[in-house]
C-alpha cells in the first residue's frame, strides 16, 4: 500500500526504530517448540526474521494440510456481514492458526491485519529472499533485491513459505472485506490497522488494495490453507487427535477449568435423564393396559429399565474419568511449576 500520512501507514526503516514502527511492542514464543509451559516474551526488533516465523506460523495446520477437506470446502472466506447475519461472534485472535476457525459455540476466530503487512519496503526487506536462495533460482522471473540486508538483524533463510502464508492471509481479507458495510464491521472490530492518532483507513485506499490483492492473486503462490475459507473447530480438534494419538491435547482446547468441563458435560447427561424420564413413564402407562400382557413389550421394558439406572451413571464416571486424565496430563507442568523456585528479588529504593 502507498505512504499515507492520514492513517500512519508510513515506510519504516528495517529496525524498526522510527516514528512510524510497524512492528509490536512484543511477541510471545515457545522457547522449546514441542514442549510445554515454556512460553517467552521477546522484542519483535532483536530478531525480525524469527519474529515473523513466529507471527506468520500456522502451527499444527500445516501438518494437516492433506486433511483440510474434512474441516472447510475450497472456497473464498464469507463476507464479514454475512459472518454477522450468520450470528457468528467475530472473536479478535492475535495467532495465525486460528483465524478463520468456527467454534461450535457461534464464534469465529480473526486475525487483525498487521501494520507492517501493508508496507512494501517490509515486504522486500524481510520476507523477499536473496537472489542465492533456492527458491529464487527456480523461479524464471527471479530478480535481484534491490536493496541490501546486510547490517540489518535479518537472517539469510528461505522466506517463500512465510510470504505464501502472507499473501493467503491479505487475500482472505480482501474475501471477507468486499462492501462498505464489511468496512465499517472491520473497524469497528479493529480488525484493520489504525495509525498512531488512531487514524482508520480510507474506504477508497481498503478498495484499491483489495483490487490489487484479487488482481495479483495466484493460487500457486498462497498457503494451500488459504485456498479454503472458515474451517471447523471441531473437525481441527478431531484431526489433531487422531494425527497426534493424543485425546487429551486437542488443537484448541474447549474447557479451561474443570467447572466448565463437568458444567457442559452434566447439562446433556441432565437432558438425557429427562428423555429416560419420559420413556419410563410411557412403559408404565403402557403396563396399565393389554401391554403388560406382551412378552416382547416386557422384555424391551425390562432392557431399558437397566439402561436408565446404568446409563446416567456411566456417563457421569466417563466424565470424571475425562477430568481425572486431563489432570494426569497437565501433573508434570504443575509439579515443576511447584518445584521451581522464583528468583530472588532486591527491593531498592529511589
Amino acid at each position: 500500500m502507498e505512504e499515507d500520512d492520514n492513517t500512519g501507514l508510513q515506510r519504516t526503516n528495517g529496525n524498526g526504530n522510527s516514528a512510524g514502527d510497524p512492528w509490536p511492542a512484543s511477541y510471545h514464543l515457545n522457547k522449546n517448540p514441542g514442549t510445554k509451559r515454556h512460553r517467552a516474551v521477546a522484542d519483535p526488533c532483536e530478531n525480525i526474521t524469527d519474529f515473523l516465523e513466529t507471527e506468520l506460523s500456522l502451527g499444527a495446520l500445516d501438518d494437516m494440510q492433506r486433511h483440510l477437506w474434512f474441516a472447510g470446502s475450497r472456497r473464498p472466506a464469507v463476507q464479514l456481514h454475512f459472518q454477522v447475519a450468520m450470528g457468528r461472534e467475530i472473536v479478535v485472535a492475535e495467532r495465525m492458526d486460528l483465524h478463520l476457525l468456527c467454534g461450535s459455540e457461534g464464534r469465529i476466530f480473526m486475525k487483525p491485519i498487521p501494520r507492517f503487512l501493508l508496507h512494501d519496503n517490509n515486504w522486500e526487506s524481510f520476507l523477499k529472499c536473496d537472489s542465492s536462495c533456492r527458491c529464487e533460482r527456480d523461479e524464471s522471473s527471479a530478480s535481484t533485491i534491490g536493496s541490501s540486508k546486510q547490517g540489518r538483524n535479518v537472517d539469510q533463510r528461505c522466506m517463500q513459505h512465510l510470504r505464501q502464508i502472507a499473501n493467503g492471509f491479505l487475500y482472505s481479507y480482501a474475501c471477507l472485506i468486499s462492501s462498505e458495510a464489511d468496512f465499517f464491521i472491520a473497524n469497528e472490530k479493529r480488525l484493520l490497522p489504525r495509525a498512531a492518532n488512531d487514524a482508520k483507513i480510507k474506504w477508497q485506499d481498503w478498495k484499491r488494495l483489495a483490487r490489487e490483492l484479487l488482481r495479483n492473486h495466484d493460487p500457486k503462490k498462497v498457503n494451500p490453507r488459504f485456498l479454503r475459507g472458515e474451517l471447523r473447530l471441531s473437525r481441527i480438534n478431531a484431526i489433531h487427535v487422531v494425527q497426534r494419538r493424543s485425546p487429551f491435547n486437542p488443537y484448541l482446547r474447549r474447557w479451561h477449568n474443570y467447572s466448565s468441563v463437568f458444567r457442559d458435560n452434566l447439562s446433556w447427561i441432565a437432558a438425557g435423564a429427562v428423555f429416560v424420564a419420559l420413556v419410563l413413564t410411557a412403559m408404565q402407562v403402557g403396563f396399565s393396559t393389554q401391554l403388560k400382557d406382551d412378552p416382547r413389550f416386557s422384555t424391551a421394558s425390562y432392557g431399558f429399565t437397566i439402561f436408565a439406572l446404568l446409563g446416567p451413571l456411566c456417563s457421569f464416571g466417563l466424565v470424571i474419568i475425562f477430568a481425572f486424565l486431563n489432570l494426569v496430563w497437565d501433573a508434570p507442568g504443575l509439579f515443576k511449576d511447584l518445584m521451581t523456585k522464583p528468583p530472588t528479588q532486591v527491593r531498592t529504593w529511589a
